[in-house]
């Protein structure tokens, strides 16, 4: 036996372990290249291996080509494919399976997914240090690279055309527990890379918590980011570039009814990690847009360009999880510029519901800046225009404006607001203006406090005690249009007394405001000075040199307002027609008013003028009621006056003082000095009340006709309810009421016709006292009311008559209707027409009963009785005037009596006259008849529209007359009656008169004269045809200018028989007439001074003339017309 040798053995071991080892090579090849090995393999995990090829060249190594791997390890996808991947593990731990990688190199990488992320491209990827036990996995190094790769998170590329590099490891990881959170912490390493990226997916995830930043656009993305237990390390950099970035700003994180902006441009968004995370976003040539606008809208602005720059607390790799809490540490800087504001009516929805400022179009130039740290922002913004359309208030404006506004603090939890510095500068021109009005404001302090600050656009205003608001302001400067103080004066007569009180004009202004929960407090003060102030208020505008002053003073519960406004060189006009007022040389206003939202007491206002001059007093009949009886024309006139508003009442004095005053009073036109005292001792405009007792007017003046004029009228007492405008009031007007007591001397009486009846031309007319003591309720007069007048110049119209003398008039009123009694214990009477006095009387009394009284329309359904009982005609030539004009008929002389009685019962009438005269004298034709003349005449059934009367019962007598023939010729004792069995009489001048009467006569000689002339030759024929005791018939007709008798019939027995149809005008007797003496017949045509006998069938011819009132009598022709003035 050969003995072993160690040699030997040794050889023989090395030759078993190759035996082993080629055994190894076959065996584990086969196996790794075959089906079931790679099923073996698949069994032990829930995933799938496929591979081209794959060897080992001894144990615990292996290298594939075209590996594939994918499937899920604790509850997360994987995935894997390379060319050709190397590696290195431990085999002895997994017999307790247990994978430990030595090392692991992949080349030709395409892609590599973990859950939702993937890696698409070409790149190596070289792990080491892999551990895999019971679900838990660590590596200690990974290093992959990748070139023209894209990294995507489901279908979404966040980044493409990148290159990568990273160097990572992965603490102990328990997969079935890691969540996105707790699998960022164990990863630690850098990773840099390069290439195509959208700047939504990469940065937005960490400005979610924002709520109010986002970022988009497509570009360039470079980076270098660096991890340590899942947080981004300091020196990480992620560096975006695009021609085309935007930058998303929503409003509404700090407005509930904000807009969403889009700011677009070319630029970069650079993110840094130092010891907190730094975003910058850099874009020039930016549009900003509104976002849910319209897509024709402009954009909101275009500019050079757009800076922000953010910082944050430490990234995570996954997006935080405590939103609020890491918006609280985000701090902000934004800013704009050189940017163009398309329109600026867009910025107009930015001011204040209550500031007066309108922003309505033109292009302007903003520069902004703001900074956003956590709830607050600071910073400011400068804004300018050359051309723009503003509204100040409510007047127009164009021209330039330029706004500085810091913003030194703006919290949105605390709600504080600082903007102290601010200035304001307008310089613009109204419509049709080239002289611009100049705005400038300075805001040294201005800082504001409420938690609803600016969280809604549409909060409450300051003074309206809905938002708890805090305030402190300090203002100095200059504005053009001082209405912006409106909503401050406002409450001292809005809904009252008919309007509000607003300034006007521009002025320099300084105050201070201190506001405590929307209150404000004691020493807040507001002073205005300007040369050209207006305020408006009750309806008229005063404008000059003033000032105005605004104080609160410390009140219980509230502080007290106290506006005072004093104009020096004031002009006063009417709002309503622009008419001019007066001017003052001083006009104040003092007011107060409570300053909080329950007002303790109501607001007061005193209005005081002094030394104001009229220029014109017609402007103040828009002040007098429609019944006054007075009405200015023209004339300057100087007042003083004092009112005081007060608990929605007023009272004070008003004074009025003119020397050359037109107008015209009671219906009559005067000239002179006016002298009014206006005491209003209560002026009430929700119940239309107004009470002027103890007011006065004084009229010393000469009528159109120079004849003098003096007027006073003293109110003792006049309290008066409706039938009153107030300006702004919107309620109708009440019925009259109240109580009016008046005394006075007037000139003119005039004024009472308003209140008599047209129907029965009843009028007054003169001057005297009177006496008014009225009572009044809905609109009617009250029982027991009375008006008085005493006159030593009264005048009294009735009918077409007038009456003057010394006497009274009462009117009263009763239930129902009123009664008038007017009376002249001696008096005048002329028709209205005449200048000169007809008759005189001793006494005329009317009386007239109405039964309705109305205020507006005067006495109604009246009955009117006029006596003159002793009237004393001192000359009957007087009454010529009723007769027709040389018709041949007047009254030459004589004295009479006369009585009157008439009842006038609305439009009819009836009544009696009497007439007695003891030695009338009258003409008719050509003879004169004198002796005793009486008249009853009995006047029924009259209407007085037409002055037409019944006159049947008439009677006319004359005795003891002496009958004077144109001969000269005279028959003593001569007497005649006539009777009107009917007639109808027209009662005017001349009378118009159709009547028959039956005539008798102590002989036919008047008849007989009238028809033959005074020649001798018919001298005999006249004493033939005159016989005693005649009788007879006529018809009369009077007019104008003629007298005709028709159908005269007069029998003297059987032995005479006159019968006649004449007619007489211009001494020019007309006709036909027929005598009978006896058998003798003789027949007489008449014509003027000519006469023409018929001695053959005289009454067959008589009967074919043509009765008197069928008669043509040649038209009157005057003297001059007689002349022959022909030319040669």
């Amino acid at each position: 036996m050969i003995r072993a040798t160690p040699l030997r053995t040794l050889a023989r071991l090395a030759l078993f372990l190759a035996a082993l080892y080629v055994l190894y090579l076959v065996t584990a090849n086969a196996l790794l290249n075959s089906d079931w090995g790679r099923r073996q393999l698949e069994r032990a995990a829930n995933i799938t291996l496929s591979w081209e090829r794959a060897w080992t060249a001894f144990p615990g190594q292996l290298r594939v080509r075209q590996l594939q791997l994918s499937g899920t390890a604790a509850e997360h996808r994987i995935a894997l494919e390379a060319e050709t991947a190397t590696l290195e593990a431990s085999l002895a731990p997994l017999l307790g399976r247990e994978v430990r990688l030595r090392r692991l190199d992949a080349e030709g990488i395409r892609h590599v997914s973990l859950d939702e992320y993937r890696l698409q491209g070409s790149g190596r990827l070289h792990l080491a240090g892999l551990h895999w036990d019971a679900g838990t996995l660590a590596v200690r190094k990974l290093r992959l690279s990748l070139d023209d790769g894209a990294v995507l998170k489901d279908d979404t590329r966040l980044v493409e055309g990148v290159t990568l590099e990273a160097d990572l490891t992965l603490a102990p990881l328990a997969l079935a527990e890691a969540t996105g959170a707790v699998a960022g912490r164990a990863v630690s390493g850098t990773v840099t890379l390069a290439g195509r990226s959208d700047a939504y997916t990469v940065f937005n995830p960490y400005l979610a918590s924002l709520g109010w930043l986002e970022v988009g656009g497509r570009g360039d993305l470079q980076g270098e980011v660096m991890i340590e237990s899942g947080e981004i390390q300091p020196g990480s950099r992620l560096r975006l570039d695009s021609p085309q970035l935007s930058v998303g700003l929503d409003e509404r994180h700090w407005l509930e009814r904000g807009a969403r902006y889009r700011i677009e441009g070319a630029g970069s968004v650079v993110a840094e990690m130092q010891e907190r995370t730094r975003l910058k976003v850099d874009l020039d040539g930016i549009e900003m847009a509104d976002v849910d606008a319209s897509p024709a809208s402009l954009p909101l602005l275009r500019g050079d360009g757009f800076r922000l720059d953010l910082t944050a607390p430490a990234l995570r790799l996954q997006a935080p999880y405590d939103q609020d809490l890491e918006a609280r540490h985000v701090r902000a800087r934004l800013r704009w510029l050189d940017t163009d504001v398309g329109d600026i009516a867009a910025l107009d929805r930015y001011l204040p519901a209550e500031v007066p400022l309108t922003l309505e179009g033109g292009v302007a130039r903003l520069q902004g800046e703001l900074t956003f740290d956590g709830e607050r922002l600071s910073g400011g913004i400068d804004l300018s225009g050359e051309a723009l359309a503003l509204r100040l208030g409510e007047q127009p404006l164009r021209g330039r404006l330029g706004l500085h506004l810091p913003i030194a603090e703006l919290d949105l939890e605390r709600g504080r607001v600082d903007i102290s510095g601010t200035r304001l500068d307008i310089d613009a021109a109204a419509p049709g203006e080239t002289q611009p009005l100049t705005t400038e404001l300075r805001l040294p302090t201005a800082r504001f406090q409420s938690p609803l600050a600016w969280r809604a656009l549409d909060d409450a205003p300051l003074l309206g005690g809905a938002t708890p608001w805090s305030a402190e302001v300090e203002l100095h400067g200059r504005v053009a249009n001082l209405g912006v103080l409106d909503p401050l004066l406002a409450p001292l007569l809005t809904g009252r007394f008919g309007g509000g009180l607003a300034l006007e004009g521009g002025g320099r202004l300084d105050g201070t405001l201190h506001l405590r929960d929307g209150q404000p407090l004691a020493g807040s003060q507001l002073a205005v000075r300007s040369e050209a102030l207006g305020a408006r208020f009750l309806g008229v505008q005063a404008r000059g040199d003033g000032r105005a002053h605004l104080t609160l003073r410390p009140d219980d519960p509230y502080p007290q307002a106290d506006v005072t406004l004093v104009f020096n060189e004031v002009d006063l006009t009417r709002l309503a027609d622009g008419r001019r007022l007066f001017q003052a040389e001083q006009l104040s206003l003092t007011g107060t008013a409570s300053a909080g939202p329950q007002p303790s007491r109501l607001p007061s206002l005193t209005v005081a003028w002094h030394d104001a001059r009229l220029p014109d007093v017609a402007v103040l009949n828009n002040y007098l009621p429609e019944a006054v009886p007075l009405r200015l024309a023209a004339g300057w006139a100087d007042s003083r006056g004092r009112i005081m508003l007060k608990d929605d009442r007023g009272r004070g004095s008003i004074t009025l003082a003119g020397d050359e005053v037109r107008g015209r009073l009671l219906e009559k036109d005067f000239q002179g000095e006016l002298d009014v005292t206006l005491a209003l001792r209560e002026i009430d405009p929700d119940r239309q009340r107004v009470d002027l007792s103890g007011s006065r007017l004084e009229l010393t003046a000469s009528s159109s006709r120079g004849e003098p004029l003096h007027t006073l009228v003293v109110l003792p007492r006049a309290r008066l309810e409706g039938s009153f405008d107030w300006p702004g009031r919107q309620a109708p007007r009440r019925p009259l009421a109240g109580t009016l007591q008046l005394d006075g001397q007037l000139d003119r009486l005039g004024f009472l016709n308003a209140f008599l009846p047209d129907e029965h031309g009843l009028g007054v007319e003169g001057g005297g006292r009177l006496s008014l003591d009225l009572d009044l309720a809905n609109g009617e007069v009250m029982p027991e009311s009375q008006l008085r007048v005493q006159s030593d110049r009264l005048a009294v119209r009735f009918l077409h008559y007038e009456a003057f003398g010394d006497g009274s008039l009462v009117l009263e009123t009763a239930d129902p209707g009123a009664q008038l009694t007017l009376s002249l214990p001696r008096f005048g009477l002329r028709r209205q027409e005449g200048s000169d006095s007809l008759i005189d009387g001793r006494l005329l009394e009317i009386r007239s009963r109405a039964q309705h009284l109305d205020p507006s329309e005067g006495l109604e359904a009246l009955s009117t009785r006029i006596d003159m009982p002793d009237v004393a005609i001192a000359d009957l030539a007087a009454f010529n005037d009723y007769l027709p004009k040389d018709a041949g008929i007047a009254f030459l002389s004589g004295q009479a009596t006369m009585a009157t009685h008439l009842r006038l019962e609305g439009l009819g009438a009836e009544g009696s006259l009497t007439l007695h005269a003891s030695d009338a004298r009258l003409a008719f034709d050509e003879q004169i008849l004198k002796g005793a003349l009486a008249l009853e005449a009995r006047l029924s059934d009259g209407d007085l529209e037409t002055l037409r009367f019944d006159v049947a019962g008439s009677e006319l007598r004359m005795s003891d007359v002496r009958l004077e023939n144109a001969a000269g010729d005279q028959t003593r004792g001569w007497w005649a009656r006539l009777e009107v069995p009917e007639g109808e009489m027209r009662w005017v001048a001349p009378l118009a008169l159709d009547a028959r009467l039956d005539l008798a006569m102590r002989d036919s000689g008047l008849l007989v004269n009238l028809f033959l002339d005074a020649a001798r030759e018919r001298r005999w024929l006249r004493d033939r045809l005159t016989l005693g005791e005649v009788r007879g018939e006529v018809r009369v007709m009077l007019d104008d200018d003629t007298l005709r008798l028709e159908d005269l019939a007069v029998r003297g027995g059987r032995r005479l028989e006159l019968l006649a149809n004449v007619a007489l005008r211009d001494a020019h007797l007309a006709g036909r007439a027929l005598a009978r003496v006896g058998p003798f017949r003789l027949g007489i045509e008449l014509d003027g001074e000519r006469r023409r006998w018929q001695l053959r069938n005289v009454r067959d011819w008589y009967a074919s003339g043509r009765p008197a009132s069928e008669m043509t009598l040649p038209e009157r022709r005057e003297w001059f017309e007689l002349l022959d003035a022909e030319p040669e």
